[in-house]
């Protein structure tokens, strides 16, 4: 049973979530090729499946948390075994994001999105087998605040926006350039 005081947040989550898929879809089915084609970039396709899987996981803890007399904590152990496993299917494009040259961010970016629903797992697991508390439903809502950043952040990248604004851009492009990854801006000018 979710308290009442959460209830407002997991209906708001779960239509803001529900409209961000479609647009997805709708971003997506305008280029299929540029995502899913033979030739798509790798990252691409982790843009793609990492914004996916982001929102299908808050849609589907959130949708499942108005059902009457579900146990929430198995949907939110489920919902995040599903995006654990479907983050974990990224790493078969490691290779792709170091001759794209992108390794730190794309890494970096894996190991946060695992990190949340790992964390996602453990909150459902605490539902399901410990007392049910505020705290609970608070960490959780909180944690969905930020997978449901990773789902914008790369579905707005998808669409073509460019990665390297911010401190997170910043420091992963540095650490690109650092191990040689990426030319430096300055050296590849002075270069030419």
């Amino acid at each position: 049973m979710i308290p009442a005081p959460y209830s407002n947040f997991l209906v708001a989550s779960t239509q803001a979530s529900a409209a961000l898929i479609g647009l997805l879809f709708v971003a997506v089915s305008i280029a299929p090729d540029r995502v899913f084609g033979t030739g798509a970039e790798s990252t691409r396709k982790a843009m793609a499946l990492s914004s996916f899987t982001a929102m299908a996981n808050i849609f589907f803890v959130s949708f499942g948390s108005l059902i009457p007399d579900l146990t929430f904590g198995i949907m939110v152990v489920v919902a995040g075994v599903v995006a654990a496993s479907q983050t974990l299917s990224l790493l078969s494009l490691l290779g792709s994001w170091r001759r794209e040259g992108a390794p730190v961010r794309g890494v970096a970016l894996f190991v946060i999105s695992l990190g949340l629903y790992l964390f996602e797992i453990v909150i459902g697991l605490q539902l399901l087998y410990g007392a049910p508390n505020n705290a609970l439903f608070t960490e959780l809502e909180t944690l969905m605040l930020g997978i449901f950043s990773i789902g914008l952040a790369r579905a707005w990248e998808l669409l073509g926006a460019p990665h390297s604004r911010g401190a997170f851009g910043f420091i992963t492009g540095w650490l690109d350039r650092k191990a040689g990854d990426k030319p430096d801006d300055e050296g590849s000018k002075g270069s030419t």
